[in-house]
């Protein structure tokens, strides 16, 4: 089964995480730093033009202060 970026549910993803990391009080300046990445990446994801790969959302969560686990639960319960 192929993934679209413009899938739904994938939309949904992609609003939780920023959800995520402003509810942290986190720029994505602040994130990218975090993730050890750059700001325009984390750009690009929040908008949809790029995947994003689970160790990317575990580590994430993680610097957001979230269990990845909890916040899975979350996205799937949604």
């Amino acid at each position: 089964m192929s993934v679209s970026l413009y899938d739904a549910k994938y939309e949904k993803l992609r609003v939780l995480m920023r959800a995520l990391r402003v509810d942290a009080g986190l720029t994505q300046e602040q994130l990218a730093a975090s993730l050890r990445t750059g700001q325009s990446y984390i750009s690009k994801i929040e908008r949809g033009e790029n995947f994003v790969d689970v160790l990317l959302f575990s580590r994430w969560c993680s610097v957001c202060g979230v269990k990845p686990g909890d916040t899975l639960d979350r996205f799937l319960a949604s």
